[in-house]
């Protein structure tokens, strides 16, 4: 499949170094948007990222990372159907595809671009793959519709230090609990974020509609509204100036990649297209 005809790489087309960055993610997004349509696979923007479609139609301007969440369900065919179709310059990762990835704990899985890379501010860089990212969060079905229920048991399985064991202890919940629950991530792992309601609940899931997300249309629930008020509250009520930042602490650079065996360089991609 030539991903290069059907979705260029713009980076370069970007007026700063943030946009050129939102310019990567946003080619990651519609890779995956069309092969998740080829193979049937449901996913949903979240977090910033549903926040910027519904508030401005794509990025929230000063957002330097995207994120979308799937059922467990859909997450075992992305990987069996979605993950062998990537192109060349995109790296899957999670658990198995990078032994150094330790926020596994927090974010199941992560589409890298190959060519770019985070800093951090005031930290050492990871021995793990920080291309520009997609956050891959799933969601399953074995969480009581509270915070403190989704974090107290974020908790205790974290303690288990293996994602394999994690989810087949949330597939029995899903599979074998004699009462309704709410779809929930490994996100919440702080009590500290009690406010933020991330789970969600089957009828806010279940139907996903099309919106306008940049110059492509992106899948989002329906019921976004009361999702996204149980966990920020005014959600359309754009935050003061001084705070219209990334809260990541991270620098993001679009053309240098990190320190993995899985990076290309785009340097050289410039110079075989110049056929230099």
């Amino acid at each position: 499949m030539n991903f290069t005809h059907l979705f260029p790489d713009i980076r370069e087309k970007g007026e700063t170094s943030l946009r050129q960055c939102q310019l990567v993610m946003l080619r990651m997004l519609k890779i995956l948007d069309y092969l998740c349509a080829q193979h049937q696979i449901k996913y949903f923007l979240t977090g910033g990222s549903l926040i910027g479609a519904v508030r401005h139609q794509g990025f929230i301007p000063w957002d330097d990372d995207l994120d979308i969440g799937m059922s467990r369900e859909n997450y075992e065919k992305f990987i069996k159907y979605v993950v062998p179709e990537l192109p060349q310059d995109i790296f899957f990762q999670n658990v198995e595809t990078d032994v150094f990835y330790r926020q596994r704990d927090f974010v199941d899985a992560r589409l890298r671009d190959k060519y770019s890379s985070y800093h951090h501010i005031g930290k050492k860089d990871n021995a793990f793959h920080e291309g520009l990212q997609v956050d891959i969060f799933v969601y399953d079905r074995s969480f009581l519709p509270h915070n403190f229920f989704v974090i107290a048991q974020n908790v205790l399985l974290k303690w288990l230090n293996n994602y394999n064991k994690r989810t087949r202890i949330l597939k029995w919940i899903a599979n074998y609990s004699p009462i309704r629950l709410v779809y929930a991530s490994n996100y919440l792992q702080s009590f500290g974020l009690l406010k933020k309601g991330t789970y969600i609940k089957e009828k806010e899931y279940s139907n996903l509609i099309r919106v306008k997300f940049e110059d492509m249309e992106a899948l989002i629930p329906k019921e976004f509204d009361s999702y996204l008020k149980r966990q920020y509250g005014d959600y359309m009520q754009l935050p003061p100036v001084e705070k219209r930042v990334s809260n990541h602490k991270v620098v993001c650079d679009p053309f240098t990649p990190c320190n993995h065996t899985e990076i290309l360089h785009w340097r050289e991609r410039k110079q075989i297209e110049l056929g230099l």
